[in-house]
């Protein structure tokens, strides 16, 4: 059987995000949505997505196809050791199709389970349902930090992967995951539940944040309650409120609304979407929403919503030129070994096109 995930109707609620991905490509703990779908399958599965994202990430279409909702991996969480029985309700009440495009399987789903109800906000939640679950996580791993007065793991394992750097003098408290070749500084604070992706490094204080991968907060400077795109630039001394002065809930964007809403937390920090960077002592206010390829930089809070492809600070904002945007985001990526692909460019170039909108 062949397993091909897809995306909700609504993807707008889901921006920065999902501008630049699909949604199985989101991180939480124990890997991407995707990796989660590929354990409890025990095979691989592909994307079927948005149009200008399908070359970046292309279907895979066999003569048996069974097509589920990203999100849906949620309902098997309570028995996620069991991948039989798994299998065997997702062959109940998927849709079976050959090659058809997203909007006709969207539609058909709508009619066989409700559409999850699930907010990004939400994914920051998921990090305590599979915090402790063994399914995901490899035991080799998993560090035993009995003997470590800088390493707690009583609320929650700390996972260190691959090729990690672990410098002198760091403090780790878990839940944390630490992906393949992050970096983490010297003095550094990491409290859990926190997941940091591949390639990142850390420095200051880092609190319920999660990195999706290749971005650097290496020096001083406090983050919270945050979600941390790829390929993202934290300037040293950088700090974000995650609380308010008056302790009510945090309002913050909503793109399928076009306008702030209640949350419901108390505690939110930031988005800050994939390729934006801000300057040395940036002040970033409580549930602040940063889209694709912002440059922030001045004195004083920045208002609580930039729209994508922005640059500027307190003082305002004008539009990222497009060939400038992509000429920084190809030297970024060089530095990692990693070449911009004619692909990748076209999204990147559609997502300018796409946000415009918001930039009016």
């Amino acid at each position: 059987m062949n397993y091909i995930i897809f995306e909700p109707t609504n993807i707008e609620r889901f921006y920065p995000f999902s501008l630049t991905r699909p949604l199985g490509e989101m991180r939480v703990f124990g890997g991407t949505i995707k990796e989660i779908w590929e354990k409890i399958l025990n095979q691989k599965v592909s994307y079927l997505t948005r149009s200008y994202l399908s070359h970046l990430y292309p279907t895979k279409w066999e003569s048996d196809n069974i097509l589920i909702p990203t999100l849906y991996f949620t309902e098997f969480i309570d028995f996620i050791n069991e991948p039989d029985l798994i299998k065997k309700k997702l062959k109940k009440i998927s849709i079976k199709s050959t090659e058809c495009n997203l909007e006709e399987i969207q539609k058909k789903w709508s009619s066989v389970v409700k559409d999850s109800n699930l907010i990004f906000n939400d994914l920051t939640d998921l990090i305590y349902k599979l915090k402790n679950n063994n399914y995901f996580l490899s035991k080799k791993s998993t560090i035993d930090c009995s003997k470590s007065p800088l390493l707690n793991d009583d609320d929650g394992p700390i996972i260190i992967e691959d090729d990690v750097t672990i410098m002198e003098g760091a403090m780790i408290r878990g839940p944390v995951q630490i992906c393949k070749g992050s970096v983490i500084k010297m003095g550094a604070k990491i409290y859990g539940p926190t997941v940091i992706g591949p390639y990142c490094k850390i420095g200051g204080e880092v609190s319920r944040c999660i990195f999706f991968g290749f971005s650097n907060k290496a020096h001083e400077g406090f983050l919270g309650d945050s979600i941390i795109g790829e390929w993202c630039n934290i300037g040293a001394g950088t700090s974000n409120s995650n609380l308010k002065n008056n302790y009510d809930n945090v309002k913050m964007w909503d793109y399928s609304e076009n306008c702030f809403k209640d949350t419901g937390k108390q505690f939110l920090g930031m988005y800050m979407g994939d390729h934006t960077k801000c300057s040395i002592n940036s002040s970033i206010n409580t549930g602040s929403t940063i889209g694709v390829s912002c440059n922030i930089f001045g004195s004083g809070f920045p208002r609580n919503y930039i729209s994508s492809f922005s640059w500027g600070g307190a003082a305002g904002f004008k539009q990222y030129n497009i060939e400038n945007a992509i000429k920084t985001a190809k030297i970024v990526m060089k530095r990692r070994d990693i070449e911009m692909s004619q692909e990748y460019e076209l999204m990147f170039r559609k997502v300018f096109d796409m946000t415009q909108i918001y930039r009016i």
